[in-house]
């Protein structure tokens, strides 16, 4: 698996210049939306732009496809078999079926729960092999709950727990929806906070505004990185290799914590 990325930026593939942007930013991946950012006379012009683009990500970005339900959904999923795409991203994952026609391309599937069936479903989606990462699609997800998610999102936090629980179980990535206000700063910065609190990896966005944010957020702060270097230290010590709990900075810690710490060692 890919390091879990802090940032997904998502770029309409009918916007050439926002295409051509992308490769400069610093988000740790790309989605080339294939689906919702693109209207039904673009699809096919949005289609040959995006396999037009992928080389020159490096592997640096995924391709959102249209579901399988829809009159783009076959092409798109034909069109991406042997392509250098980080992974496939299933929009409106509702079934292990939907995920087992997606992974048929050959890419790993990134899928998007944005429906009632998709988080009713998602044990039995996330067992299917292919699936890399669950990626919540908050704003489709509150219309079809008819919710009012407001800015603590209170009606999605059984669903985001959920995707978060179901993901670290089967070591895939989980990530956070968008935030659609992309001038609100502050509330952008909540947002990122809440999600990191829940235990999302990373954040997917809308604007190049929110990258740098949204990386801070999710990668491992200072303090965490120098707590995570002195319980390492602390169990490398001379006689401390197999104890079960030592005394670090004050604070009491045990092995769990010593794997803890190595994962933000790995990831800072």
């Amino acid at each position: 698996m890919i390091p879990a990325p802090r940032s997904v930026l998502f770029v309409p593939a009918s916007n050439a210049r926002a295409l051509e942007k992308a490769r400069t930013l610093d988000c740790d991946a790309v989605v080339i939306d294939l689906e919702d950012a693109v209207g039904p006379a673009d699809k096919d012009a949005a289609r040959a732009a995006a396999l037009g683009a992928l080389p020159s990500f490096g592997g640096r970005a995924a391709v959102r496809i249209n579901a399988a339900d829809t009159a783009w959904g076959a092409n798109d999923l034909e069109s991406l078999r042997g392509q250098p795409a980080l992974a496939l991203v299933l929009s409106k994952a509702g079934s292990p079926d939907e995920v087992r026609w997606a992974a048929s391309a050959g890419l790993p599937v990134w899928a998007m729960i944005e429906t009632l069936a998709g988080v009713l479903d998602l044990a039995a989606m996330a067992a299917e092999p292919g699936v890399e990462a669950l990626i919540l699609g908050q704003n489709d997800l509150a219309a079809e709950m008819g919710a009012l998610a407001g800015p603590n999102r209170a009606p999605l936090h059984w669903a985001m727990s959920l995707i978060v629980t179901t993901a670290r179980f089967h070591g895939q990535i989980a990530l956070d929806g968008v935030f659609n206000a992309y001038r609100d700063e502050a509330g952008f910065a909540a947002e990122c906070a809440q999600g990191r609190a829940f235990g999302f990896h990373g954040k997917t966005l809308i604007h190049p505004s929110q990258i740098t944010p949204a990386n801070a957020a999710f990668g491992p702060s200072q303090a965490e990185i120098a707590w995570a270097q002195a319980v390492v230290d602390a169990y490398a010590a001379d006689g401390a290799e197999q104890a079960g709990v030592l005394s670090v900075n004050g604070q009491m810690v045990e092995r769990l914590h010593l794997e803890q710490a190595r994962r933000v060692l790995a990831r800072g």
